[in-house]
């Protein structure tokens, strides 16, 4: 941050940025290690926008996807989680992740020693339990008893989500006691075979446009480059008529 006169944000960014010019290696020692290993977890604790959103997270998503079989994790707090905003907040975050990436997703209840996750499971399979936890939360009503705008929005998200909530897995794990890792491993494998047949062909078949486009616009270029060359050598042959007549001696 003081070699480049950055802020915070603009320092977690640029060191992004170098990380991706070096991740190759990263890359390549993974590969070796995934054959001697099960799994291998690349953790990015709280920087959900930095690494989501920028050119080299995204960069370093397709690079590990496009390697080995690649599985989203979205790790959700469960104790702070018990307030139907902060709720919708994450699954919300969830959405978003899981379409910005395209890759199989599990959505991880951690601290479940503290705060049990049943109750997240019931407001995603049942949207009339989350819009009854909402009315009863203090603060969804104004000075006139009407439900505010928050409240309104919350409602609707609820429903909207309510098909996302269907296709995702979800699973509740204490990192303290261990318990739920099992069923978490269990979602990953699920998750695996869910990328070999799903998301693998369309990464291969993205891969492929991708190489084709670039042949084609490297042949283009080839090709521009000839022909302006042909074209100055025309424009200078023209205005030397001494090198078009050594031309015709040489022949």
């Amino acid at each position: 941050m003081k070699q480049y006169n950055l802020g915070p944000n603009g320092g977690i960014l640029t060191a992004l940025n170098l990380f991706t010019t070096k991740f190759d290696q990263v890359l390549t020692l993974v590969e070796k290690r995934a054959e001697t290993v099960d799994y291998v977890i690349l953790d990015t604790p709280g920087q959900i926008e930095i690494f989501t959103w920028s050119a080299s997270g995204a960069i370093i998503t397709d690079a590990v996807a496009s390697s080995l079989p690649t599985v989203v994790a979205y790790i959700i707090d469960t104790p702070r989680t018990t307030a139907p905003a902060t709720f919708m907040s994450n699954m919300l975050y969830a959405c978003s992740i899981l379409y910005k990436t395209k890759l199989p997703f599990i959505l991880v209840f951690n601290k479940t020693d503290v705060q049990p996750h049943e109750f997240a499971l019931e407001w995603m399979h049942d949207f009339e339990a989350f819009q009854a936890a909402l009315a009863s939360h203090n603060g969804t009503r104004d000075a006139e008893g009407e439900p505010t705008y928050m409240n309104s929005l919350m409602n609707s998200m609820s429903l909207v989500l309510d098909e996302f909530y269907q296709h995702l897995k979800a699973v509740g794990v204490s990192s303290v006691t261990g318990d739920g890792i099992d069923e978490f491993f269990t979602a990953v494998e699920a998750s695996r075979e869910e990328y070999e047949t799903l998301y693998l062909p369309d990464l291969e078949r993205a891969r492929a446009i991708r190489e084709k486009t670039l042949q084609d616009a490297k042949a283009d270029v080839k090709e521009d480059s000839m022909s302006r060359f042909m074209k100055d050598l025309t424009l200078d042959r023209a205005s030397n008529p001494d090198a078009a007549l050594l031309d015709k001696w040489e022949q």
